[in-house]
């Protein structure tokens, strides 16, 4: 299978005939972008995590390890934005939520079994950044939300809007802060400045007196010991109110540049010890605000703070979650079960199993690879960028890399670097220099110098003794594992643009896709054979191929879904049992056992060679997972998803086997 890979998945194919069941085991890398981090107020070493696609994770033994809950609803662009445990029932949770569409809103969700399933708890549509439970009276919920203030008095079976709808300034709530003593007293800062009621919502005053006007508000803390001192953290620095928030003052030491302050926390045992979580780093004071000093290199950005007994946890972006017990002298890893990476781009190594590359979004290594299945991950090699890979691939031999600009680049194992590869041939590189000539309607033009591969690749394929690769100038054949390349030609158009490129192991049958439908051979490309889609599938995306004995089955997608030819492209079937006629993302073909995910989201399992579908569910399946992959005769599915990194699937019928969070389930 081709590697299209921006948000990658691997599958290995599957052996069992019957599929009754399935385990998910997370193989990481571990880490990832933290939101939140919320410590159980009647069990410090209960701590619960949330991200930034609605998922909450947690751990029972002050981070040393994490498990995946669920999501808080169904959505997967939902942020959660703050985890409440009540303090008089720690099965009680509450979280709040907002989506990257807009047009969704968010809202609060409530679990009565500690976190492992979620219910509706109102204020859906409402975008909830901020949600707060009154020390007073853990009835009581307050709501900030970007259309007002919400207040729940039973426990968020019901909620009343009390701040004026419609309001110019009393909208965009980003922090909300309940009085200890009294819950009628809130303050709610805003993305421009804080306001404040003592009654309840019934009035609402202004309260920036010495705050630098346009502030957007983060987070608010207010001292148990003195809940008249109130600290405010905004995008022009932290502040101290001595008064109830009456007058402001800007606190010093902290650097103007780590203004972006994402959550503020006072110490439990040591009310003058406050903790500021910064774009620059965790900082802390333990005189109340007077002097400040960081506890993390400046480049940490901190989106959360959990203290508990003898440690401090952070939650970062790139980093995850992190640890010390000297009190923040030192610090190490805590992701132990948090797998939340990006993964934008995968290849599988089909000579040695259990060795997989993967390039990731958003951490602080880019490229990483295991060799042992997942167990442990290390850089691999200089001189390749994350922005730079369109695509990866596993040849015969090594890792290879498409680029985004074009050309290739090949991973050198003896000197761990990666470095330019591939050269065109003279005939060829005189072919694509005419071409682009007459496309621009000048005089012949030389190639880039010394003949260099430099199209852009759009994909590859691998015999043992032939490479194939799909560029924008035709199908390019090596017959040196990617040293020289030669045009193969198609017909009469040899600098024709190819979007897809399948080749059977032993070389024989080739499955192209061109600028004019689909090209197949059965000779090793000396003679070829054109079929097109029907009229309604329009043009053909990409496609794969697979031979069982004499039946050569063939899959093309298009716009409106996959269409499958089993007479070598003369007819073509909309494969719709079980399946939506929607486009796919991408396609895993092993033996009879077809995978494909979909652009909207979701995966869905053929047992019978595409003619009946049937969609894998559960909270992990529900994910996105735009590309995949197979490795011949494999008795394991390997799935990364967008956001979740990679895991191992095994189907089965065997009593032992475990179901992923959310018992996902094939019927």
């Amino acid at each position: 299978m081709n590697a299209r890979i921006q948000i990658a998945i691997l599958l290995c194919a599957l052996s069992a005939p019957v599929c009754l069941g399935q385990s998910w085991q997370p193989m990481g890398p571990p880490g990832g972008d933290v939101r939140t981090l919320t410590s159980d107020p009647s069990d410090k070493s209960r701590v619960f995590l949330g991200t930034a696609d609605g998922h909450i994770f947690v751990s029972a033994d002050a981070g040393g390890h994490w498990t995946l809950l669920g999501r808080a609803g169904t959505r997967l662009d939902s942020v959660i934005t703050a985890i409440v445990v009540s303090p008089r029932d720690p099965q009680s949770l509450w979280t709040a939520t907002w989506t990257r569409d807009p047009k969704a809103g968010g809202g609060v969700y409530r679990s009565a079994d500690g976190g492992r399933t979620w219910s509706d708890a109102g204020l859906m549509g409402h975008a909830v950044r901020a949600l707060a439970e009154a020390p007073s009276d853990s009835n009581v919920l307050i709501a900030g939300a970007v259309d007002g203030v919400f207040r729940s008095t039973n426990a968020g079976k019901t909620w009343e809007r009390i701040s004026p709808e419609g309001h110019e300034e009393l909208r965009n709530f980003d922090s909300i802060a309940i009085d200890p003593g009294d819950a009628r007293i809130i303050y709610a800062g805003t993305y421009h400045l804080p306001w404040k009621t003592t009654d309840g919502g019934v009035h609402w005053a202004p309260v920036h007196e010495g705050m630098i006007d346009d502030s957007d508000v983060m987070s608010i803390l207010i001292d148990r010991t003195h809940t008249r001192r109130i600290f405010a953290s905004a995008c022009s620095g932290i502040y101290l109110s001595e008064d109830g928030a009456s007058l402001w003052r800007k606190i010093q030491g902290i650097p103007y540049s780590a203004r972006r302050t994402q959550a503020i926390l006072q110490d439990a045992d040591h009310a003058a010890t406050v903790y500021a979580a910064t774009t620059e780093g965790l900082w802390v004071t333990s005189n109340g605000g007077s002097n400040w000093k960081r506890l993390t290199p400046g480049d940490w950005v901190i989106n959360s703070v959990a203290l508990l007994p003898g440690r401090i946890l952070i939650g970062t972006e790139k980093l995850g979650v992190l640890v010390s017990e000297d009190g923040g002298a030192h610090y190490r890893g805590a992701n132990d079960g948090f797998f939340h990476r990006q993964i934008v781009a995968l290849a599988l190594d089909r000579q040695q199993q259990g060795r997989v590359l993967a390039v990731l979004a958003n951490a602080p290594e880019t490229l990483i690879v295991t060799k042992d299945g997942g167990t442990t991950w290390a850089p691999l090699g200089q001189g390749l960028r994350m922005q730079s890979v369109r695509k990866l691939y596993a040849a015969p031999g090594g890792w290879w890399a498409a680029l985004e600009r074009g050309g290739l680049m090949r991973y050198d194992a003896g000197k761990s670097t990666w470095a330019n590869a591939g050269r065109l041939d003279s005939e060829t590189a005189s072919l694509i220099a005419s071409a682009n000539s007459t496309n621009k309607g000048r005089k012949a033009a030389p190639h880039p110098a010394g003949n260099n591969f430099a199209d852009q690749v759009n994909d590859m394929a691998f015999c043992e003794s032939t490479w194939f690769a799909a560029t924008e100038h035709g199908l390019l054949r090596s017959a040196d594992r990617g040293e020289t390349w030669g045009i193969l030609p198609l017909g009469p158009m040899p600098t024709l643009p190819v979007r897809s490129v399948r080749v059977s192991s032993n070389g024989t049958n080739l499955w192209v896709i061109s600028l004019r439908g689909l090209v197949f051979s059965h000779d090793g490309g000396k003679t070829w054979a054109w079929h097109d889609l029907p009229e309604a599938a329009g043009a053909a995306l990409w496609l794969d191929a697979t031979m069982d004995g004499a039946e050569e089955t063939i899959v093309a997608n298009a716009d409106n879904g996959l269409y499958i030819s089993r007479d070598a492209g003369k007819s073509w079937t909309l494969a719709g049992s079980g399946i939506p006629q929607a486009e796919v993302q991408d396609l895993a073909i092993a033996g009879d056992t077809f995978l494909a995910s979909m652009r909207a989201g979701g995966l869905y399992l053929s047992r019978d060679r595409g003619r009946s579908w049937t969609r894998v569910t559960g909270m992990l399946a529900e994910g996105f997972f735009p590309v995949v992959t197979t490795e011949d005769h494999a008795a394991t599915l390997f799935v990364a998803s967008a956001t979740e990194g990679l895991y191992a699937i095994r189907f089965g019928n065997t009593a032992a086997q475990q179901t992923q969070p959310g018992g996902s389930q094939i019927h």
